[in-house]
């Protein structure tokens, strides 16, 4: 940033405007923010056609027995794309040539934070939630001894079934929120404290 500003001749102006400011961004190798775009759009995607397949495979298989599975990753799908258009406007607002670029920054780098925490905790929390709506509508799809699941508590009254089902529930929980809190940190963390750093030398 500092190298950029000297080559820039930036520094020989008493206070850059936001324009300047904002080419400077632009001009780093790695751009955070269109980075981050990027990704945003490429999880749109994915989202829309891995749980639209799923949706339409649950429609049309078992006899429309499982419909409310369909329903349901329609719901998550609705739900995501709402969420990643909310991401996607802050970042380009973010870009906003005609705004007050540094304090702006300052202000959406706190709410994208905001965001990120939000998509971690909501990506641990929605898979053990999807495998307790599955469990409690196998369980009454399928009656005991006629269960094709192998899977605890499918087709069984047990306790012990249910206490293995939740603890495997559990388990698979707390890996999936390590799992997760690397995959969100490769995606979006990462950038948000390159914005961090890009601010404390705009502050230089």
């Amino acid at each position: 940033m500092k190298e950029i500003w000297k080559e820039g001749g930036f520094e020989k102006k008493p206070q850059p405007g936001n324009i300047e400011i904002l080419d400077m961004i632009s001009r780093l190798p790695r751009n955070p923010i269109a980075k981050m775009k990027h990704t945003v759009l490429a999880e749109t995607i994915t989202i829309v056609v891995l749980f639209g397949g799923v949706a339409i495979f649950y429609f049309i298989a078992f006899n429309g027995n499982f419909n409310s599975v369909a329903w349901l990753y329609l719901i998550m799908i609705a739900l995501s794309v709402l969420y990643y258009y909310r991401k996607w406007k802050l970042l380009s607002e973010m870009q906003c040539v005609a705004c007050q670029v540094k304090s702006n920054l300052q202000r959406q780098v706190k709410t994208l934070e905001k965001y990120v925490r939000f998509y971690l905790i909501a990506g641990t929390l929605l898979v053990p939630l999807i495998f307790v709506f599955l469990g409690v509508l196998f369980y009454y799809k399928f009656p005991a001894g006629n269960s094709i699941f192998i899977f605890p508590p499918f087709g069984t009254n047990s306790l012990k079934s249910w206490g293995i089902w939740l603890a495997f529930t559990i388990v698979f929980t707390i890996l999936l929120y390590i799992a997760n809190r690397w995959y969100v940190n490769r995606l979006y963390g990462r950038h948000v404290d390159r914005l961090k750093q890009l601010l404390n030398q705009m502050e230089e």
